[in-house]
């Protein structure tokens, strides 16, 4: 991807700057200690450096920009995310800043400053507060989550979930213009995406040849689309979900060497769906068999006894809004479109993904790697889907999944 120039970063600057009444400004380029994968867009932190009514002032900020080449805008999917997210930080974020205002300190959802919000097609840009120098790291030295991490992104996620089904009840009109533009995932609303994932799983039954596994592959494939569906028409509520949360957008915080607080980042995604979804995908997306088989339905129960919490703190009761009995249904819905978009994010992550605009971050230099990769993908791929069945989510071998 192109590099951003300094001259459009300081043009940039100047509008932020100039919203918030810093004069005789100046800024640096930072670097971040540690990366997560970013794949649409550039992430770039900033100091900036001015005065304020008379006072020195020292901002820490982060820029993300949409490419400002249009040869990455071919299919409208890179135009439609940061339309998206600049909506989630202008509109619902801030609204759920509101909402949660008098909540205690634990039931509290990270939500980073926006300083400044660009719209301009092939110029979009989201000004954010930059949550490193706030003690914010990402889980970035192994692949999948431990139990502590996994536990405190689950109580994150109730919130954020939370907070969807206090503002529907709250603010209905609000709740009914933000569900116009955070539609549900459909062949129609996200063509590319469900290009995507079949092809994901075309490549996935290629790895696959000649096992169990391929007839659940070739269904999945088959009905992809519908499965999607499923998350915003069978289910038994739904609410605005993140869309998109896995390992690689989630930011800790920590206490004593332990994890203490999550920031959720890249609301690209954001959509009216089915809060078990976003749960089960997480939780299969970022943690490994070994945490998944112990510890599965005590992940569950933390989720919802959080988010529990979070509605009682609004004044809802969750056996009337969204009972455990109805997540349980819908984790049984929504699986097999939970599966498919696991599929699709290890691909990626395994360093799998050789061709298009969203590539690999991590690149095999000889057959050996790659193949070691292709064996580790399959068997992590290979548990997911063992474990589904378990649940009784899905089959290997009859027709309804």
């Amino acid at each position: 991807m192109a590099a951003i120039s300094e001259e459009y970063i300081s043009s940039l600057l100047q509008k932020v700057t100039s919203a918030h009444s810093v004069q005789t400004w100046r800024y640096t380029l930072e670097k971040f200690e540690t990366v997560g994968q970013n794949y649409f867009g550039i992430i770039l932190p900033v100091v900036l450096y001015g005065e304020r009514d008379g006072k020195n002032v020292q901002i820490e900020i982060v820029l993300k920009l949409a490419p400002t080449d249009e040869r990455y805008r071919i299919s409208g999917a890179v135009t439609l995310m940061f339309s998206r997210e600049i909506y989630v930080y202008d509109t619902l974020l801030n609204t759920y800043q509101k909402v949660q205002d008098n909540f205690p300190a634990n039931l509290q959802y990270v939500i980073p400053r926006c300083y400044y919000l660009q719209k301009e097609y092939c110029k979009e840009a989201i000004v954010m507060q930059n949550m490193y120098a706030e003690g914010f790291r990402p889980y970035s030295h192994e692949m999948f989550l431990d139990v502590d991490h996994i536990i405190i992104a689950l109580k994150s996620l109730a919130k954020l979930h939370g907070l969807s089904f206090l503002l529907e009840y709250k603010h209905p009109e609000l709740y009914n213009d933000i569900s116009k533009v955070c539609v549900p995932l459909t062949e129609e609303s996200g063509k590319r995406y469900m290009e995507i994932m079949k092809d994901r799983l075309n490549k996935a039954i290629k790895k696959f040849e000649g096992t169990e596994y391929v007839p659940l592959l070739q269904r999945l494939n088959h009905n992809c689309s519908t499965f999607f569906k499923l998350g915003a028409t069978s289910v038994q509520r739904t609410c605005i979900c993140h869309g998109d949360i896995w390992k690689e957008n989630i930011l800790y915080r920590y206490e004593d060497n332990k994890p203490a607080t999550a920031c959720l980042i890249d609301y690209q995604n954001t959509r009216i769906s089915c809060s078990a979804y976003d749960t089960l995908y997480l939780i299969l997306s970022s943690t490994n068999t070994d945490v998944r088989r112990k510890h599965y339905y005590q992940l569950l129960d933390i989720y919802y006894d959080t988010f529990q919490e979070m509605l009682k703190e609004g004044g809802l009761e969750s056996e009337q809004v969204y009972s455990r009995q109805m997540l349980d249904h819908d984790l049984k819905v929504i699986a097999p479109a939970c599966v498919i978009t696991a599929n699709c994010a290890l691909w990626l992550s395994s360093g799998l993904q050789e061709e298009g605009h969203v590539r690999s971050k991590i690149t095999w230099s000889t057959p050996e790697e790659k193949d070691k990769a292709v064996n580790k993908y399959r068997q992590i791929v290979r548990s997911i889907i063992d474990d589904c069945c378990n649940y009784g989510y899905i089959s290997l071998n009859c027709d309804d999944h």
